[in-house]
């Protein structure tokens, strides 16, 4: 005789409580490092047009210039699914397990959420590299759509033979007053992806991994009323311009989710706006719960934690880096 969920109603709802409450393992920050948005379709192509240009003069009874874009670089987006399976056994359901199972629930909603924060992660842990292998095996792109590192001194706009840089070029501090400076004015020389002009980037946020002496530097850098080790007049005029983001699995290796050293001190100043950020997530299906709806005496209760989506990077020109160890790169 099949035992259905209807037999253990109380016991699937509470399943689905525990799922969708477990307490998050760190801050999520994909919606704030990315912009995330939902898509119907398993295919996509994202397009980067240019800044209309800027608006000219009419005398009277003239037509107005018209404000023709240009195309710039296209990044094309394909869903694909993760999911993870948790077992509830027969003797789990009929015995004192209640307490096991409800935690197998939460963390199968925490590996579900853990794994999209690392994949958007991934695109600042390996902003040096045009690719790196996850922990599937397969080899996941993290170019721009000019075919370079997201941080590189030659970025091309499209059709045009210019090049700009966000990266800093020669040796210089881990993250200081100085570093920051540098890294903002980088933005200066941030072109348009479509026609090449010089464009107005303000940046917005300072983004860091957890490594303690960066984050901690950086609410010095951002918070003190004056620079440190300058005279009693030297105001800080970094304090209140950005805000600081801080990325959990920035330094973590996406294969084998230990840490690396190496890039613990990664430290990137960007423009995070909706109409500029760089840092693309497609969604087609948030994460969720599926229930199985009905097994045999002898079988076990297959709960799956899913979600669909793509993410990548679909301009260069809102963001500059440094590696942090103050080596030039």
């Amino acid at each position: 005789m099949p035992i259905t969920t209807a037999d253990f109603n109380d016991l699937v709802k509470n399943a689905k409580y525990q799922w969708e409450n477990a307490e998050p393992e760190m801050p999520e920050v994909r919606s704030q490092l990315a912009t995330v948005v939902s898509v119907s379709t398993k295919t996509s192509d994202h397009s980067i047009i240019s800044s209309l240009p800027t608006a000219k003069r009419r005398n009277e009874g003239d037509d107005a210039t018209k404000g023709e874009p240009k195309q710039g670089y296209t990044k094309s987006f394909s869903q694909t699914e993760i999911a993870l399976q948790g077992d509830v056994t027969k003797q789990m359901r009929m015995f004192d397990k209640y307490d096991e199972i409800m935690m197998r629930m939460r963390e199968l909603g925490r590996s579900t959420r853990r794994r999209m924060e690392l994949d958007i992660a991934s695109l600042l842990s390996y902003a040096w590299s045009t690719s790196y292998t996850n922990m599937d095996g397969e080899t996941v792109t993290t170019s721009t759509p000019d075919g370079l590192t997201l941080i590189d001194a030659s970025h091309t706009p499209n059709g045009t033979s210019d090049v700009w840089s966000n990266e800093l070029g020669s040796t210089h501090d881990a993250i200081s007053h100085d570093t920051l400076e540098a890294l903002i004015q980088l933005f200066n020389n941030f072109l348009d992806d479509g026609d090449g002009r010089h464009i107005p980037v303000q940046p917005t946020h300072i983004i860091t991994g957890t490594h303690v002496p960066t984050m901690h530097e950086v609410k010095r850098i951002l918070g003190s009323m004056q620079r440190p080790s300058t005279g009693d007049n030297d105001t800080n005029v970094n304090k209140g311009i950005l805000q600081h983001l801080v990325v959990p699995f920035l330094d973590f290796n996406a294969s084998t989710e230990a840490r690396d050293s190496a890039k613990a001190q990664y430290c990137f100043v960007a423009n995070l706006g909706r109409d500029r950020n760089g840092f693309r997530m497609e969604v087609s299906q948030q994460p969720r719960l599926e229930a199985p709806d009905q097994v045999f005496e002898s079988s076990t209760w297959q709960f799956l934690s899913t979600a669909l989506y793509d993410f990548g990077t679909t301009r260069a020109n809102f963001i500059a880096g440094t590696k942090g160890d103050g080596t030039s790169v």
